[in-house]
């Protein structure tokens, strides 16, 4: 039977191998048919009854738009009509500097505030009726779910970066088809959103436009326990607040406890990344959000970093983002300065080569154990020195994720950790700079074919 037929290739494909991006789009687009069940690998989705003839249509729409399976990111980029190419960053027209000029967006965001600058615009401009964010559940700390809201106090307050895997397309059936939404996500949930559009245009017109953020390492749950432990905390309801990026950009993750308050520096507290690092963000190229209308990240240049105030960085990549931009600017509620391609890549070379470069690595040792994402591009030529420093990176994060060496690590007081992260980190960066940066920059992306490929030009 065709619907068993459809679960089983979600399961054989996707969920049995560890292919999962945590999406919850099996659980978004079915009708009661898959339900989101938490695990310390995160979110999977659950079979929750026997599937039927009705379902048939929506798992194929599964089957189609499901990032584990992987995204044809070259055939897709071509319907976006945009003035520039690159394979690096996507697709794109400008790249911009932005900082929202009210201190008080600012605050409340991860870097410079363009996002909610952008969603409140959206909404006041009546482009769109409701935003789609993602957002802590009220008064339940590290359970986070899709907020659909159109009150600009609740864009305002919203939660800023979360570290960790949540679903944000298990709502999708929720969305009102009479009503306009913008979606923001990580680049695989707008890959996800993008082919629907791109092959149901009608049944998913009410979905306006899509902010990608960029998704670079995400983690696994169990960070904030590890961090906490390290601290000598071991019971994590002892927590009232969490913010991931609190104070000056870039921020701090800031913990109240009953008892006192936590804090580390954000480039301290990457010392939690190779202890509880998802597969999924090591099995995808896209770190830009390649296929969204508008894609945002931090501004990281020295010159910036060190005025404290907050930047992003932004690529857009349809028109009417150009236009809201400059709407922005002239309104001053906007600083914004347009940058060129050298310098978009530049603020986060180190990680676009780790995608671009390293996901195809990784994925390449993963296809000896079973099925992989497939994707359409795929870097040419990779110098042996890379090969052999991608193996060490596979080996540091074999040894980290280890229960036994979590348990110990996770007693070491978490500033110390962090400040021998960040010397290592600087180390690691200084050594293998020059071949990932020569590599980028000598890197050719070639296009490739594939069963993936062929799926989307048959249907």
């Amino acid at each position: 039977m065709e619907q068993k037929n459809l679960v089983k290739k979600i399961f054989t494909e996707v969920i049995n191998p560890g292919n999962c991006f945590h999406c919850g789009l099996c659980a978004g687009l079915t009708k009661n048919l898959f339900k989101m069940t938490d695990t310390n690998k995160g979110p999977i989705p659950k079979l929750i009854r026997k599937p039927h003839k009705n379902d048939i249509s929506d798992l194929k729409k599964v089957v189609l738009a499901c990032p584990g399976r992987g995204v044809p990111y070259n055939h897709l980029s071509k319907k976006l009509i945009t003035s520039k190419k690159s394979k690096i960053i996507g697709n794109h027209n400008s790249s911009y500097i932005a900082s929202s000029n009210s201190k008080l967006i600012r605050q409340n965001a991860s870097s410079g505030g363009l996002v909610r600058s952008l969603l409140i615009e959206l909404i006041k401009s009546k482009k769109v009726d409701y935003v789609c964010i993602l957002d802590e559940k009220k008064n339940q700390l590290l359970n986070f779910d899709l907020l659909i809201t159109k009150t600009v106090d609740k864009i305002l307050n919203s939660s800023q970066s979360i570290y960790q895997t949540t679903p944000l397309l298990h709502k999708l059936n929720k969305l009102k088809k009479n009503k306009k939404y913008v979606f923001v996500g990580l680049p695989e949930h707008i890959a996800s959103i993008r082919i629907l559009k791109v092959k149901y245009p009608k049944e998913f017109n009410h979905i306006k436009f899509l902010i990608s953020i960029y998704a670079g390492t995400n983690m696994y749950p169990g960070a904030v326990e590890f961090y906490l432990k390290g601290n000598g905390i071991n019971n994590i309801s002892d927590i009232k607040k969490i913010n991931w990026r609190y104070g000056e950009w870039p921020g701090m993750l800031r913990i109240v406890t009953k008892n006192k308050i936590l804090s580390l520096k954000k480039f301290y507290y990457n010392y939690l990344i190779p202890f509880f690092i998802s597969k999924n963000c090591l099995i995808t190229p896209d770190f830009t959000g390649e296929l969204s209308d508008i894609s945002i990240g931090d501004a990281w240049s020295p010159s910036l970093e060190n005025k404290g105030h907050g930047y992003s960085v932004a690529i857009t990549r349809t028109k009417i983002f150009d236009k809201i931009l400059m709407k922005l600017k002239i309104k001053n509620d906007l600083y914004l300065k347009k940058i060129n391609l050298k310098n978009t890549v530049r603020m986060h070379a180190h990680m676009l080569e780790f995608k671009k470069v390293g996901s195809y690595l990784r994925i390449e040792k993963l296809k000896k154990k079973g099925p992989v994402p497939l994707y359409d591009l795929e870097p040419q030529k990779i110098s042996f020195l890379r090969k052999n420093i991608e193996s060490l990176i596979g080996f540091i994060i074999s040894v980290a994720s280890n229960k036994s060496v979590k348990s110990i690590f996770s007693l070491i007081n978490s500033r110390f950790l962090g400040f021998i992260f960040k010397i290592i980190r600087q180390i690691w960066k200084s050594i293998t700079k020059p071949t990932k940066r020569k590599g980028l920059d000598n890197i050719k992306i070639i296009s490739v074919k594939n069963k993936r490929v062929e799926e989307f030009l048959k249907t």
